[in-house]
């Protein structure tokens, strides 16, 4: 599929339903990028197995074109498969085994909380999060890899259905931007409050897992009271490979605030009158590389990968840099 190469910002966007020029300009403004993603593959960081036929190593043995070992050979076994090179130095037949190709899955989950809306209204942490997103998508989909995304708050709230080859990448975008153009609207005034404070909430559900395993991206600000743990654990019983993607602005990390300020809880809605000084800062600024550091151990402690990223860093930067040095990508 060939996409348009210009800048610029993303035409009218009043339509019911986004072209897919609109929707790569809105996810893409900088479409240059699409090449550098190609370039690069997500580590699966383990071997996979699996029974649909891909391009990634898997633990299992099959029928693909690389060399993996030998064993002795037994009766019935293919003669085919004797390595009669090997036979004429020892006299002893052994039969070359091969490593299987399988595809690796690719879960993106998005958090589209209220919190995660905080931030300039064009460039916000949910809009970060799904460009992200979007780009592992996209790296995915060009390596051939199965990938699916679902948008998360209380609950799944939107599911894009697994796909699979580079043609499909129109439909990731458009499935992205649509979701972009709905985060920016307001809630209707009927709508309560969603109660978001448990982050396992949302996985709760049988379907709400993946049902094969494969490598599982969660992108979110990880405001949560409780269930983070458990929710990472969840994942990791179904058998996926867990990144958890950690956004804050910059504003979150180091807020530029002083005076007496009423405080509104973004997900509640609940406000709080608060004297900020010098010292209620350093706190703060304790309270945030606290909770990261615990964020880090936690996954540490279960196999996950955890990357932290500040949204006011470039995508480019974040995926040459962070999620390189990681690992989590290769070129």
């Amino acid at each position: 599929m060939t996409f348009p190469t210009g800048q610029g910002k993303p035409e009218s966007l009043t339509g019911s339903t986004l072209t897919p020029q609109q929707a790569l300009q809105l996810v893409f403004p900088n479409p240059s990028l699409l090449a550098e993603l190609e370039r690069l593959r997500i580590n699966a960081g383990v071997q996979i197995k699996g029974t649909l036929a891909g391009k990634r190593r898997s633990s299992s043995l099959g029928g693909s074109q690389e060399f993996a070992d030998y064993r002795p050979y037994s009766p019935g076994d293919d003669i085919r498969r004797i390595d009669w090179n090997v036979y004429g130095r020892t006299g002893k037949a052994f039969m070359r085994q091969y490593w299987d190709e399988q595809e690796l899955h690719v879960h993106l989950y998005v958090d589209v909380s209220r919190s995660m809306a905080f931030g300039d209204e064009e460039e916000n942490k949910a809009y970060y999060a799904l460009r992200l997103a979007a780009c592992l998508g996209y790296i995915g989909l060009s390596g051939d890899d199965r990938v699916s995304m679902q948008l998360f708050r209380d609950r799944i709230i939107g599911e894009l259905p697994p796909l699979h080859g580079r043609a499909a990448s129109a439909k990731l975008f458009q499935f992205v931007a649509e979701t972009m153009r709905q985060t920016k609207e307001a809630p209707p005034a009927n709508e309560s409050i969603l109660d978001t404070t448990d982050m396992a909430s949302p996985f709760k559900a049988t379907a709400a897992l993946p049902r094969r395993a494969g490598t599982t991206w969660i992108f979110t600000d990880a405001m949560f009271e409780q269930g983070i743990h458990e929710a990472l654990v969840t994942f990791i019983a179904a058998r996926q490979h867990v990144v958890l993607v950690h956004l804050l602005s910059q504003d979150e990390v180091e807020p530029n605030l002083s005076g007496e300020l009423n405080l509104i809880d973004s997900e509640r809605g609940t406000g709080k009158e608060v004297a900020i000084g010098h010292k209620l800062l350093k706190e703060y600024s304790q309270a945030v590389a606290s909770f990261q550091h615990e964020l880090k151990r936690i996954c540490a402690e279960l196999g996950a990968v955890y990357l932290f990223v500040n949204t006011d860093t470039p995508l480019e930067e974040t995926i040459r840099t962070t999620f390189l040095s990681a690992n989590v990508l290769n070129k």
